[in-house]
């Protein structure tokens, strides 16, 4: 005599077939982020020349692409800005003419305007720095370290612009004189008398 059917086998099956073909489309999307994600660093390093592997990586893992890659050269002027928690309408204005005087257009532009409506995350800003840093590496001697404290001299006007007049270091809030600290030992963590010019500035 036969075993009865099980009246549940067909739901069982389905449910099976729901969770494998769920499991499909995860993989399937795992495997678009990361191509993705290769494309991404492949394109930047394209664009700037960049050969840190992993640092491509980092970036591209972080939402970075070809389009957004000037916006990465502002990042230490928005983490000052953001570094009392907020964005003040004059550090806003020094931001946009700093896009303006860098090209920052487009999907950059874009993504600047969105950063200063929501703080980017503390691996973002490192990320960025470390880009910096192996882009002015890269520059012939004595123009890197003029870049790095026009970099740093900027910031400085951005965090003094929450006080409303600008040259008046003495309005800068300790958060602000911590996050140029930060930026400066970061730019320089491979010289140390780079980073002693550039912290005598703090």
């Amino acid at each position: 005599m036969s075993k009865p059917k099980n009246p549940l086998e067909p739901l069982e099956r389905a449910h099976e077939e729901e969770y494998f073909h769920r499991q499909d489309q995860k993989l399937i999307e795992q495997m678009r982020d990361k191509l993705a994600r290769e494309q991404a660093a492949a394109d930047i390093k394209a664009e700037t020349g960049l050969a840190d592997e992993a640092l491509l990586g980092r970036l591209a893992a972080l939402g970075v692409k070809k389009e957004t890659i000037p916006v990465l050269h502002l990042m230490p002027l928005v983490q000052v800005a953001w570094a009392d928690g907020e964005i003040q309408a004059g550090e806003r204005e020094l931001l946009m003419e700093a896009a303006d005087s860098t090209g920052v257009t487009g999907e950059s532009r874009a993504a600047l305007e969105a950063m200063l409506e929501k703080r980017p995350s503390d691996e973002y800003f490192d990320a960025a720095l470390s880009f910096i840093r192996h882009m002015v590496a890269a520059l012939p001697e004595g123009e890197g370290e003029k870049a790095k404290e026009n970099l740093v001299d900027l910031a400085w006007r951005v965090a003094d612009a929450s006080g409303g007049v600008f040259g008046l270091w003495g309005r800068v809030e300790d958060s602000e004189k911590e996050a140029l600290r930060d930026i400066a030992q970061k730019l320089t963590d491979s010289n140390a008398d780079a980073a002693a010019k550039l912290l005598r500035k703090l």
